[in-house]
């Protein structure tokens, strides 16, 4: 007989990708998209302060119609942007009007990476994201952009 919780935790086996990707850090969240998903990035002009929609920013003071997500460790918006964010970037082609601010971006051209599932008993079906990768010592989450957009837009600042 098969015992589901000792099933659930065992590893299964990794896959290794080898392309270009881009690391976002949001705190001490770590994301890998795909390089072709994550627009240009820029830097943060001012201050951010909240919209009339929790969980969305506007530039302080300005009529800038772009809109400014940051991410909490658990991939929902925050109602306020941290300090140390002042790397913006847009992400994917549905949400360019929204951009993503973020603490460290770096960009790995033609790494390999060894792909792992996430242990089962972690997933739901609301979880953008089912796999990781070590790197440098650190666990990022392998992520698309569309699953990254619309789990965090769709629950807001929860």
């Amino acid at each position: 007989m098969k015992n589901i919780m000792t099933e659930n935790l065992r590893p299964e086996s990794s896959v290794t990708l080898r392309g270009n990707y881009v690391l976002l850090s949001a705190g001490t969240l770590d994301i890998l998209l795909p390089q072709h998903e994550v627009g240009a990035a820029d830097y943060l002009d001012g201050a951010l302060e909240s919209s009339e929609i929790p969980g969305l920013l506007t530039l302080t003071g300005t009529q800038n119609p772009l809109i400014f997500v940051a991410l909490s460790e658990q991939m929902t918006l925050l109602t306020q942007c941290p300090p140390e964010r002042f790397i913006v970037t847009s992400l994917g082609d549905d949400h360019e009007e929204i951009r993503w601010c973020w603490n460290e971006l770096r960009i790995l051209i033609d790494v390999e990476l060894q792909e792992k599932p996430l242990p089962a008993v972690l997933l739901t079906e609301n979880t953008p994201v089912n796999q990781y990768i070590e790197f440098e010592g650190k666990l990022a989450y392998l992520c698309s952009t569309d699953k990254l957009c619309r789990f965090a837009l769709a629950f807001g600042n929860e």
